[in-house]
């Protein structure tokens, strides 16, 4: 059951610390993927103007509602990037465990 080079108590404790790595590493996995599907739904924060006039009367409504879109556009993208990046950061970190676990496997 346990390696022959290991004392068996060594060897439990090894085998307890491979499987706290791995599970540490799904859990840190799981809150990545959290993380992507979050970024993924970002929606666009806009509302468009309770005023009805044309932009053919008035086209500097247009100017300005094309700026509120932009705006808003640009926000929701600059909060799916940051997200994105957290999610990068705790991706790696999953991967760092894995690798640990799969060293811990080995031995």
């Amino acid at each position: 059951m346990f390696s022959s080079h290991w004392p068996p108590f060594l060897a439990l404790a090894l085998k307890a610390l491979t499987l706290a790595a791995g599970v540490a590493a799904a859990g840190v996995g799981w809150w990545a993927s959290r993380l992507w599907l979050r970024a993924s739904k970002v929606e666009i924060d806009y509302s468009p103007p309770a005023v009805e006039v044309s932009h053919e009367d008035n086209p500097a409504l247009g100017i300005l509602d094309a700026q509120v879109m932009g705006y808003a556009t640009h926000a929701a993208y600059n909060s799916s990037a940051c997200l994105n990046a957290i999610a990068a950061r705790w991706t790696g970190r999953a991967a760092i465990l894995t690798g640990v676990t799969a060293l811990l496997g080995v031995l």
